[in-house]
């Protein structure tokens, strides 16, 4: 029998859709890309050409009202993705939006809520947990490892990152027409800015691997307009661990997260998603006294996520991460802002279940 394929729709044709959201959607198994919408007609149909769609709407509640579009993918700057979300589950269309789920706890909490109302489904971007290196990571901290105790992150942006995407990637289009944030978000707060965009990723995988986080005591170091927070991370489950997300740094890339526990530790270190290389993984069973290591073939974890999105529709099974999931990251984000302003731990008040 044929497997039925999730139609699904395109809003947004900014730079991460054209580097990471349209290439997997054009290679992605189980779905059909129906329709592109967005506000630049001519950034519309140059990716329309690209990716041979002919449905192509500048109007959003048009493009809506297409019976062939069941799911729609939010690629927009991260303040309309509360609004854009929250129109699409209210027309009947389930949801993959980008990172960060909302601007703030408040945006998350309303959103999940209206998830659960409508019983469809919401993923949120955070794409790493797609990575294959990632998965098993984390399956064999849940099957091998037995309780956590340690769980830490090491983030660091490189300053010479844009250089190696413009040698691998392809330039990007721009249009007069699109719509944009009132302010910019990378230079009206800076710092801010570079807290969220990777720090949602970071937070996200942290949680992915080692359970929820109850409290952060977190610092910043700023100079030069670079940025370095570290802290000490409370799990809800008596772990504790570290956290460094430094942007930006006269290095190279470094993405890296470390689990102990009872029976067993893993080490993972993770590479700049557009090089579609997994990550790397030594993983250590102290009852067998055996590393482990999984094979590292190619794999684009955008495209994953778009498969996996897609069988949890069909199939009906939960998303990976789920509304929940955005929900507790951006509490996250919140409280280390808060922490490094007060200078003292602070709880995060997520209760939701990771993974």
């Amino acid at each position: 029998m044929e497997q039925r394929v999730l139609k699904i729709g395109l809003l947004g044709c900014g730079t991460i859709s054209q580097f990471a959201h349209l290439p997997a959607l054009m290679r992605a198994r189980g779905i059909q890309l129906t329709a592109i919408c967005d506000a630049g007609r001519d950034l519309l149909e140059a990716m329309g050409a690209r990716a041979n769609v002919r449905n192509l709407f500048t109007d959003y509640s048009q493009f809506l009202d297409q019976t062939d579009v069941e799911a729609v993918l939010i690629a927009v700057p991260d303040e309309f993705h509360f609004v854009l979300a929250r129109q699409a589950l209210e027309a009947g269309k389930h949801v993959l939006v980008e990172k960060p789920m909302g601007i703030n706890s408040q945006e998350c909490a309303l959103l999940a809520e209206i998830v659960q109302g409508t019983g469809l489904k919401l993923q949120v971007g955070c794409m790493k947990r797609h990575d294959p290196g990632i998965v098993f990571a984390q399956q064999f901290i849940q099957e091998r490892v037995g309780e956590v105790f340690s769980a830490s992150a090491f983030y660091r942006d490189s300053l010479f990152r844009y250089d190696v995407q413009e040698a691998i990637l392809p330039r990007v289009i721009t249009s007069a027409q699109a719509i944009r944030p009132s302010k910019d978000p990378k230079t009206a707060d800076r710092r801010h800015y570079s807290l969220v965009t990777h720090g949602a990723h970071v937070f996200d995988t942290l949680r992915f691997l080692a359970g929820n986080i109850s409290g952060v005591t977190a610092s910043l170091a700023e100079k030069f307009d670079q940025y370095s927070w570290h802290g000490l991370l409370h799990y809800e489950g008596g772990a504790l661990g570290h956290f460094e997300l430094s942007v930006k740094v006269n290095d190279d890339y470094v993405e890296s997260y470390v689990v102990h526990g009872e029976h067993g530790s893993v080490d993972i270190r993770t590479f700049l998603p557009f090089y579609y290389r997994p990550s790397e993984v030594r993983a250590f069973d102290a009852r067998t006294r055996q590393w482990h290591t999984p094979l590292g073939s190619d794999s684009n974890p955008y495209k994953n996520q778009i498969e996996a999105f897609a069988r949890s529709v069909v199939e009906n099974r939960p998303v990976n991460p789920d509304a929940a999931d955005g929900w507790a990251a951006v509490q996250l984000l919140e409280a280390v802002e808060a922490s490094v302003n007060c200078g003292r731990r602070v709880e995060t008040g997520c209760l939701q279940t990771a993974g």
